[in-house]
């Protein structure tokens, strides 16, 4: 796929992450912040999905455009199901950190270990 068809994807993900976010939060009284975790969470899963579209090669500099995405989209997930559980839970603040940096540990693990064998091919 070209860029401009990927891009399009991705906004499109984003337009139904938002009308979804403010759906939620005209049925309900959580306050604003409901729609920004659940942009957050289903966009980042949107991302997630996605980065499976793009090509995998690495560029001169970085990580391809496939990690990238992968882990963007992983840490935006993650940021919305942490203020998702935030709004919904009583876990201490201490819990929703600890949580958050797991989930980040295995986003990092996970993108070593695929570079690590893209390397070794």
């Amino acid at each position: 796929m070209n860029n401009k068809t990927l891009s399009a994807i991705v906004l499109g993900s984003f337009i139904v992450s938002l009308a979804i976010g403010l759906i939620i939060f005209a049925l309900t009284d959580l306050g604003l912040m409901i729609v920004v975790w659940t942009v957050a969470l289903l966009f980042g899963i949107d991302l997630f999905v996605l980065s499976f579209i793009y090509p995998g090669e690495r560029g001169k500099f970085g990580p391809s455009e496939s990690s990238y995405r992968m882990v963007v989209g992983a840490i935006t997930a993650a940021v919305g199901l942490i203020g998702m559980l935030y709004t919904f839970t009583d876990l201490s603040v201490w819990i929703l950190i600890a949580i958050f940096l797991i989930i980040l540990a295995v986003v990092i693990i996970g993108v070593a270990l695929m570079n690590g064998k893209k390397e070794g091919n």
